[in-house]
């Protein structure tokens, strides 16, 4: 159903926008400036790389995305979960890390995560929800998120290893449908990087090219 024009929304729809936006540069000055003087801390400076998706955004298709809702624009600001080696480390295999908005309803629905916030869901590129981390008295614990990206990761990477093994008993049997799964092993190379180089090792004995192969 068409929605009709309404000035006061659309201004503050375009304010919200707007915060947000300011929001997350400034966000990204400050950890660019704690990178920048990194040797004055503790130790090194690991920002997580978020993307804040606006209401009605889609968000990118991964093998795995981490939903992040922070309950406020000042949550976001000072919550632990920019920071997290784990989890910048899992962004470079593939896992997506995506904040959604408190006020973004129809995401939250979708995402099951209705209730208190903040909150964090990991899904699998199918959408369908592989974990869920709930707030401890209204704080969002990063080491909870990184156990269960952690424990996911990991038990793709268990499923992947057994379609591998599958594949090589198949090969005397039916080469083609080996090849098959040795394909789409090499198709998961971001998020299984180990696992697609023995699949590649695998086709080439078969004598399979890939074109994309580095």
């Amino acid at each position: 159903m068409r929605r009709d024009y309404n000035p006061r929304h659309w201004r503050e729809e375009l304010r919200m926008r707007v915060a947000w936006v300011r929001l997350a540069a400034s966000i990204a000055l400050v950890l660019l400036s704690a990178a920048a003087f990194g040797d004055d801390l503790a130790g090194p400076v690991t920002f997580v790389p978020w993307k804040v998706l606006m209401p009605g955004d889609a968000p990118p298709k991964s093998p795995l995305t981490l939903f992040w809702i922070p309950a406020s624009a000042d949550d976001f600001k000072h919550s632990d979960m920019l920071f997290s080696r784990s989890l910048t480390a899992y962004s470079a295999q593939c896992v997506a890390m995506d904040v959604v908005r408190a006020d973004d309803t129809a995401m939250i629905e979708k995402l099951g995560a209705s209730g208190a916030l903040p909150a964090a869901v990991l899904v699998d590129a199918d959408g369908r929800q592989l974990g869920k981390v709930a707030n401890e008295r209204g704080v969002l614990r990063v080491s909870d998120v990184e156990r269960v990206v952690r424990d996911q990761v990991r038990a793709r990477e268990a499923e992947v290893d057994a379609e591998l093994d599958a594949a090589r008993r198949k090969v005397m049997t039916d080469r083609d449908a080996a090849v098959v799964t040795f394909k789409s092993i090499w198709d998961l190379r971001c998020l299984c990087p180990r696992q697609a180089r023995a699949a590649e090792r695998e086709l080439k004995r078969l004598g399979v090219e890939l074109a994309d192969a580095h």
